[in-house]
């Protein structure tokens, strides 16, 4: 293991106890002890990674679908667009973003 020298060559102090000796008194004298380390992510955190997710899987999709270019352009090519209940629809569509 490596050790810090500390700040101007003053030598870091060293434990008065050996790590692997720490705590030993508590565990030979419990046997029965369990442990009650946990971990609780909260909502925000459970929603912030369901967004990133999100992203990423969005990220890799292409940015143009062909299929709904073609069915789009045989739409144009019919004439689909000229028909007053469809230009409505579409209307409609549009203000909800205006």
């Amino acid at each position: 293991m490596v050790g810090i020298q500390g700040i101007g060559g003053v030598p870091e102090p060293k434990p008065d106890r050996p790590t692997s000796t720490r705590d030993n008194k508590e565990a030979a004298g419990d046997s029965t002890a369990t442990s009650k380390d946990g971990v609780a992510i909260s909502s925000e955190a459970q929603a912030a990674a369901q967004i990133a997710q999100t992203i990423q899987v969005a990220a890799s999709q292409p940015d143009i679908r062909a299929d709904r270019v073609a069915e789009a352009k045989v739409a144009i090519e019919r004439g689909d667009f000229k028909n007053p209940e469809v230009v409505g629809q579409v209307a409609d569509k549009i203000n909800k973003f205006l």
